[in-house]
């Protein structure tokens, strides 16, 4: 009986630690391009580091998708949406400063991966950005010294 009492608590937390995990849909209402980070460094002292991502998006003019937030090595950040030489952009910052994200990290994500938050017609969905490259990092100029 004392063994049953575990089995059935084991049995519990199982199923209820699987409904809060992220269900990462393969099958999106846009298309995404290549993607590509890129760690910056300001020239000032209070200007601050981190990394920028950027993805092109493909979205659909009637569409009311909105981006939510990204997870991406361990920090998760929200999301702009820019249109750049025609064509639109899914721009997130993460400062350096920023802490981890428990929820990031249980994501189990590889350097090269992300996890795209979005709400469709209310409903929040989460979709997996692989093969993200990363460019040379962007040095900002420090102010001149006279």
């Amino acid at each position: 009986m004392k063994h049953f009492k575990y089995i059935i608590c084991i049995m519990l937390l199982g199923l209820f630690s699987c409904s809060s995990q992220k269900k990462i849909q393969t099958e999106t209402p846009f298309e995404l391009g290549s993607a590509t980070c890129q760690a910056y460094i300001g020239g000032m002292e209070n200007s601050g580091n981190g990394l920028s991502i950027k993805i092109p998006v493909t979205i659909d003019e009637a569409s009311t998708l909105e981006m939510k937030e990204i997870y991406f090595r361990g920090k998760q950040a929200s999301i702009t949406m820019e249109q750049i030489d025609g064509a639109n952009y899914a721009i997130a910052k993460i400062p350096n400063s920023k802490g981890g994200s428990a929820e990031t990290i249980a994501l189990a994500l590889e350097a090269t991966e992300a996890v795209l938050s979005y709400t469709e017609n209310g409903k929040l969905k989460y979709t997996k950005v692989t093969g993200i490259k990363e460019k040379q990092p962007l040095l900002y100029k420090g102010k001149p010294k006279n």
